[in-house]
């Protein structure tokens, strides 16, 4: 479960960044990849934030597939959305789509194979 939970906040890390690149990257002005990567990263972070709290074991498995959904969607949206044309935000959303992908899949096959005591595999915690 340590190893899930570590990559999950490296998911949330992840996230963050995904929330501040328009910014820091100078794509802010490019309205679809501006909201696309504020929205993404912001569930990245939750998302990733409570698997790495959770000591749920079909919590963790649940929200990080759910992530790797979204690194998928990153990969796919400056296409989908209409800013291919933007290689900041291009290359940005792959990177960090690919990254979010792995470590979110890593994570969910993780959590299964180190689980201690004190950890559960439903319901509340």
């Amino acid at each position: 479960m340590k190893t899930a939970k570590t990559l999950s906040w490296l998911v949330a890390l992840a996230g963050l960044w995904e929330i501040f690149a328009p910014f820091l990257l100078g794509y802010k002005a490019t309205g679809a990849a501006l909201w696309d990567d504020i929205l993404i990263g912001i569930a990245l972070v939750v998302l990733a934030s409570w698997a790495a709290l959770t000591n749920v074991v079909d919590t963790i498995k649940g929200l990080s597939w759910v992530n790797v959904v979204l690194g998928i969607w990153l990969v796919v949206a400056p296409f989908i959305l209409g800013y291919g044309h933007v290689a900041a935000a291009v290359w940005n959303d792959i990177i960090i789509g690919l990254v979010a992908l792995v470590l979110s899949a890593w994570a969910a096959s993780a959590v299964g194979s180190d689980v201690g005591h004190g950890q559960t595999h439903g319901g509340a915690a």
